[in-house]
């Protein structure tokens, strides 16, 4: 997926790494080490996304999030907040401020790729720029009437079970924990995680022979491989 792609982070060698490895993926990358570095980038490169870690030297990435979010011209820019901290209350906050998502540190390429990816898609669909089909296997997920076939049979889900396995699709392949599936797919704060589970189950049960799309990788999440 061809983007313009700038990366905030004040650690040389991450965003170097980053730089070259994202750039070999085909995005265009743009950088900066600072909050005052990122916001002129902002205006000068008009990036397609934005990684954003929550630790710089002269300001906050929560704190920079909220003010590119307030601003009219760079609000509609999806941001993936960066960082090596994984309490609840850091990643709360980030989203709250209007975060599109979070990948906490160490993470690896591949699944950093597949998360900017589900961002972008999201983005383009509020945007106007819903795709008709999103597959995955036998599973057909037609975003703009919010409907899922399987072999042609349409298959009835509720809110949650859709959000959960639009999700899934989305990640391209990457495994996402309970937690994300929970955020994911809208469940109260009162709901633990395993209201998860039971979207699982609920679609393993309705997707019929497609069930077996979706995997379980103990101790981590779910996951449904893109071949």
């Amino acid at each position: 997926m061809t983007a313009k792609l700038l990366i905030v982070d004040d650690e040389t060698d991450l965003l170097e790494i980053l730089r070259l490895t994202l750039g070999e993926a085909g995005f265009i990358v743009h950088t900066a080490q600072t909050g005052a570095e990122a916001l002129s980038a902002v205006r000068i490169h008009k990036p397609d996304l934005i990684l954003l870690d929550i630790m710089l030297e002269d300001i906050s990435g929560i704190t920079l999030a909220g003010k590119l979010k307030n601003d009219p011209q760079t609000a509609k820019i999806p941001i993936i907040m960066l960082t090596a901290k994984d309490s609840e209350t850091d990643m709360v906050v980030g989203l709250s401020v209007g975060a599109d998502d979070y990948v906490t540190k160490p993470f690896s390429t591949a699944v950093l790729i597949a998360r900017m990816e589900a961002v972008l898609r999201r983005s383009k669909a509020k945007s106007g720029e819903i795709p008709e089909v999103i597959a995955a296997g036998a599973i057909k997920i037609l975003p703009r009437c919010r409907e899922v076939r399987v072999d042609g049979r349409v298959v009835e889900l509720t809110g949650g079970e859709y959000n959960v396995l639009l999700g899934l699709v989305e990640a391209g392949g990457a495994i996402l924990s309970r937690e994300e599936l929970k955020r994911l797919s809208g469940a109260g704060r009162g709901e633990t995680e395993r209201i998860v589970d039971v979207h699982i189950s609920a679609l393993r049960r309705k997707l019929g022979s497609a069930k077996n799309v979706i995997k379980t990788v103990k101790g981590e999440g779910y996951r449904i491989p893109t071949s």
